[in-house]
């Protein structure tokens, strides 16, 4: 049966290898045709993109290796001890984000226990946290069976939001994503509807949908944000309206920020007593057929926060500077949950124009807090 599957799985990761290369080839193909790319700029990139995400699933399993001996042993004799048995350990190298654990396992005697009850014992063998994905199994029972074992990064993520609509109208031209990716990072992104109502929230939820989609097919951000707007660019004959997409990637790992503009709102960091300002002068999405977009990377640090904002909050303000106020409104915050965080800034914002919204309003907080020892 093992051989069997083995023999499954290499199959698959063979026609997937296969079809990866025809993807680069098409897209190789219609890069050396000048009349095909004047014509369809972005059908050789979105091409190449495909084949790039096909072979990352494919090299993932050439990372795997054996655990060392000493590991092994070690964890086998603490998980016996606990009623488990293990065998078949290894561990997946990943190009990017993080390592996993591999293995197969059941219970020493009859009846079943939950995995989670392996995650301390990992600990302590790799010296490292591990988490049980979502997709993973929960329990561990008679039959060998594999379980999957994700590293923690070091930095915890934690996200709060705060939305108001403009007038009556039960549509919010805002909409929004917050997403954690396998590869151990998070994406956050607001996209900003021209005008307000139905037809603003239709047109940026289909830009917010296409990103979450991207995303969860592997897509890095500036990949997704070109195939997103070549899609964008080819309905504009359907009348469709300019939608801004401001983004943030958090590195949970290596705590770093890349924060991409598209015509969007500006992006605030805050840090103990100061409040950094990330402005843009870039183009929505739908404009041009190349993408024009601001791109900034930051260093963070355990305890600072991101805050997202779209340009609804500033139109509260009054005077020219209103990035300041805002920045000084952050800054004069003390209160540390993101969900509490969001709250606050959108009544301070609401408080200078009569607790009414200019327009539709959206305030996304990311808190980033340092797991490891200090």
């Amino acid at each position: 049966m093992e051989n069997m599957q083995e023999y499954v799985a290499s199959y698959s990761l063979g026609k997937l290898e296969e079809t990866a290369k025809t993807f680069r080839r098409l897209g190789e193909a219609y890069d050396n045709v000048s009349e095909v790319r004047e014509g369809q700029p972005g059908i050789s990139k979105q091409l190449l993109l495909v084949a790039d995400v096909l072979e990352e699933c494919v090299t993932i399993n050439m990372y795997a290796q054996e655990v060392e001996k000493d590991y092994t042993k070690e964890l086998f004799k603490k998980c016996f001890f606990n009623g488990i048995r293990i065998k078949n350990v290894q561990r997946i190298k990943k190009s990017r984000g993080q390592d996993e654990l591999v293995l197969q396992a059941r219970t020493v005697g009859r009846g079943c226990m939950y995995v989670k009850k392996m995650l301390p014992i990992i600990e302590s063998v790799m010296g490292v946290g591990y988490y049980v994905p979502g997709t993973s199994r929960t329990t561990i029972s008679e039959e060998y069976h594999q379980y999957i074992f994700v590293q923690e990064n070091r930095f915890r993520l934690l996200t709060g939001v705060a939305r108001r609509g403009k007038g009556t109208s039960r549509y919010n031209g805002d909409n929004f994503l917050i997403s954690r990716l396998e590869c151990g990072k998070a994406i956050a992104a607001i996209a900003d509807g021209m005008g307000s109502g139905k037809r603003a929230f239709l047109e940026s939820r289909m830009v917010i949908e296409l990103m979450e989609n991207c995303v969860d097919a592997g897509f890095e951000a500036k990949a997704a944000l070109d195939l997103i707007n070549a899609a964008y660019i080819a309905g504009g004959a359907k009348g469709v309206n300019p939608v801004t997409m401001d983004m943030s990637v958090v590195d949970c790992q290596a705590g770093m920020l890349n924060c991409i503009k598209l015509g969007a709102a500006a992006t605030f960091i805050k840090r103990d007593a100061m409040v950094e300002v990330i402005k843009s002068t870039t183009l929505p999405l739908g404009v041009l057929e190349k993408v024009d977009y601001d791109c900034v990377t930051k260093k963070l640090y355990d305890g600072d926060y991101v805050v997202m904002v779209s340009d609804g909050i500033l139109d509260n303000l009054p005077g020219v500077d209103k990035e300041e106020q805002i920045a000084q409104i952050i800054n004069d915050i003390r209160i540390r949950k993101p969900d509490a965080m969001a709250e606050e800034i959108m009544q301070k914002s609401l408080a200078f124009n009569g607790n009414k919204p200019s327009d539709d309003m959206t305030v996304l907080v990311l808190g980033l807090f340092d797991t490891y020892d200090k």
